[in-house]
């Protein structure tokens, strides 16, 4: 899978193209050194979408994660683009949860970034629903 590929998928993921369950099947699948990539390119998009303190219960929820996870305490322990860097470093046996949230946090603030931008948007990552063909 190509980065771009793989930008695309997570971007599907955040927009509810993709199941959160399938794509958890595909990201356990992925050897521990990938699945910290993905992780830290979630992360990424999370900042870019500008996640918020706001976001992080939704993002708790989204992801079906128990909220006493590490990821979750994490994530409601301080400014959520400070504490990305810390989920990403999560040990291996954690990644999955991380993964979870970390990928409904970026769905939760892109949620928010697309509505704000409706109708003017020119991000090719905001279009692809109009772009993906049939499944």
């Amino acid at each position: 899978m190509t980065p771009d590929e793989r930008a695309i998928r997570l971007n599907e993921l955040a927009q509810g193209l993709r199941s959160l369950d399938d794509e958890t099947r595909w990201f356990e699948r992925q050897d521990p050194a990938v699945r910290r990539a993905i992780l830290a390119e979630l992360a990424f998009y999370a900042w870019q979408a500008r996640a918020a303190e706001q976001d992080r219960d939704a993002a708790i929820r989204r992801a079906g994660i128990k909220p006493g996870d590490t990821a979750a305490v994490l994530l409601r322990a301080g400014v959520p683009h400070v504490q990305l860097r810390k989920i990403c470093a999560l040990p291996d046996y954690q990644q999955v949860p991380a993964f979870r949230l970390l990928a409904a946090l970026f769905g939760v603030a892109d949620d928010r970034r697309r509505a704000q931008c409706a109708g003017q948007c020119t991000h090719p990552w905001h279009q692809l629903s109009s772009r993906r063909g049939p499944a």
